[in-house]
């Protein structure tokens, strides 16, 4: 991720914002702030003694808490603590501290580097998380577990059908519900509710004068084994 950034803008800056020793050895949290021709964003990057460092950015976090535990299947997974934030039913744009899973590919991190890194994220990450919860930091994420997994493997995509064939309905793990291009490289409006609606797994399906898609439309997009969202969540319509 940092890499492609850089190479289309070519600045970014590193800062070392935390320091710290854990299980005999030292670690450290490094802000990257990159320099855009028109935004600038902020990464994270956690070097933890011996082990590859840890990115902490959009490919390795989402925009919100998870809508389900159970979304997640059989993958391995870590809660920093029982009692993490619920998830939110209104859109999490605009929201400070941003609560996260963050997920370390197996292809990456080794089932003993999962294991590791899982406890220092238990005892160490909570104080690091209060000591960025201000303003200056305000898009610190506020990382609540560890799933071994990439990050998109949970996003269900639901393939338009016939004329609706490069378009598709997006859920990600977030609960933001998407429709748009397949590769969403643009996005239009469905009709349908901007997060699953919790609890009961809901999307709403708007009628009236902010009408998308319909039901019957909803039902012809389909997942890879064949399945539509009437299959994973509950579709109601909402005037």
């Amino acid at each position: 991720m940092l890499s492609t950034l850089l190479g289309l803008f070519g600045c970014a800056k590193r800062q070392t914002i935390h320091t710290g020793t854990f299980s005999n050895e030292t670690y450290a949290l490094k802000a990257i702030d990159i320099q855009g021709f028109s935004t600038n964003s902020i990464e994270y990057e956690l070097v933890l003694g011996r082990w590859k460092p840890i990115h902490i950015d959009a490919i390795t976090t989402n925009w919100g808490a998870p809508y389900a535990d159970d979304l997640y299947g059989d993958t391995r997974r870590v809660y920093i603590s029982p009692t993490h934030i619920a998830y939110r039913n209104e859109p999490d744009n605009f929201v400070d501290h941003q609560a996260t899973m963050l997920y370390l590919s197996p292809s990456r991190f080794s089932s003993d580097a999962f294991a590791h890194i899982a406890r220092f994220m238990q005892t160490e990450w909570p104080t690091i998380d209060r000591k960025f919860a201000n303003e200056r930091y305000s898009r610190f994420p506020h990382i609540i577990g560890l799933v071994y997994s990439e990050s998109d493997a949970f996003r269900r995509v639901f393939k338009g059908q016939g004329t609706d064939a490069n378009k598709a309905i997006t859920v990600e793990v977030d609960g933001r519900v998407r429709y748009g291009a397949v590769d969403l490289s643009f996005e239009e409006g469905s009709g349908l509710s901007d997060k699953v609606q919790m609890p009961g797994k809901i999307i709403y399906v708007a009628t009236g004068k902010n009408a998308g898609l319909t039901l019957a439309q909803v039902r012809t997009y389909k997942d890879k084994a064949g399945k539509t969202l009437f299959d994973y969540f509950q579709l109601q319509e909402k005037p």
